[in-house]
C-alpha cells in the first residue's frame, strides 16, 4: 500500500512540476515580450523615442567616465509624403521598414543607438567618436539608403535622406545636441537636402561641414542609367521620391 501511495503520489507530482515549469517559461516569454513592447518601435523594431532617449542618457553617463566624445545624428527621409500619396500608407511603411534595416546593418551593433524620432525622421547616437568620423559615417549611410531601391507594387522606388549631425561632449545636455541636431537638419532641407550637415555645442565654436552632393543619375524607361545629371549651384530643392524602372 505504501509503495503504490509513493507511485501514484510521484506521478501526479510529475505532470504537475512541467505544468508548472511550463507555465513560469511561458510566463518570463510573455514579460520579455511586453518589455521589448514597451522600448521598441513597433513598425521598424527599432528603439522607440522614449527608450532611446534612456539609453542615450546611460550613454551621457558613460561618457563622463571614459572623457569621449558621441555624435548624434537626425535623419529625415526627403519628400517622404510624396511616397505615401503615390503607394499609400502601406507602401510608405514598407520604404521605412527597409531604410530601417539597412541602417541598423550599416552601424556598430551594440555601440551605437538607432532609434526612430517620429514619422519619417530616425535618429541615431554614434559612440565614441571624432568629427570626422561621425561625418564618414553619415555620409556612407546617406549613399546607401540613395542607392537602396525598393519594390512597391511591382515599382521600383528609391528615396534620399538629409542628415543633421551634433557632436557632443561629455558636458553636452542632451535637449541641447537635439537642438543643435535639429538645427543642422533645418539647414540641410535649406541647401536643397540629400547631405549632411555638422555642428557642434555650443553653436558657432567650430563651422559647420557640409559634404558634396554627389553625381545623381536619372532612370530611363527600361531603369537604365542615362547621363550624370550634377546640381547646379543654386539648386533649391533635390528631387522627390523618384521612381525607376517600367512603370
Amino acid at each position: 500500500y505504501i509503495r503504490l501511495n509513493l507511485f501514484v503520489s510521484g506521478c501526479v507530482a510529475l505532470p504537475t512540476a512541467i505544468i508548472a515549469s511550463l507555465h513560469d517559461f511561458h510566463m518570463r516569454a510573455y514579460q520579455r515580450r511586453l518589455e521589448e513592447m514597451a522600448w521598441t518601435d513597433a513598425l521598424t523594431g527599432l528603439l522607440n523615442r522614449r527608450f532611446f532617449i534612456h539609453a542615450a542618457e546611460e550613454e551621457r553617463g558613460r561618457m563622463r567616465r571614459t572623457k569621449e566624445n558621441a555624435a548624434l545624428v537626425l535623419i529625415d527621409l526627403d519628400h517622404f509624403k510624396e511616397v505615401n500619396d503615390l503607394y499609400g500608407h502601406a507602401g510608405g511603411d514598407l520604404v521605412l521598414k527597409e531604410i530601417a534595416a539597412m541602417a541598423h546593418s550599416e552601424l556598430r551593433g551594440p555601440f551605437d543607438r538607432l532609434g526612430r524620432w517620429g514619422g519619417e525622421e530616425f535618429v541615431v547616437l554614434l559612440s565614441s567618436v571624432s568629427r570626422e568620423q561621425a561625418m564618414l559615417v553619415c555620409d556612407r549611410l546617406r549613399r546607401r539608403i540613395e542607392d537602396t531601391v525598393i519594390e512597391i507594387s511591382g515599382k521600383e522606388v528609391s528615396v534620399t535622406a538629409s542628415f543633421g549631425v551634433c557632436m557632443m561632449t561629455p558636458e553636452t545636455p542632451l535637449n541641447a545636441a537635439m537642438e543643435c541636431a535639429d538645427g543642422a537638419l533645418y539647414e540641410v532641407k535649406r541647401l536643397g537636402r540629400n547631405k549632411v550637415l555638422c555642428r557642434d555645442v555650443p553653436e558657432g565654436e567650430v563651422p559647420p561641414i557640409v559634404t558634396t552632393l554627389p553625381v545623381r543619375r536619372r532612370f530611363g524607361a527600361r531603369g537604365q542609367k542615362e547621363n550624370p545629371v550634377l546640381p547646379r549651384a543654386n539648386d533649391g530643392a533635390s528631387e522627390p521620391a523618384r521612381q525607376v524602372g517600367n512603370g
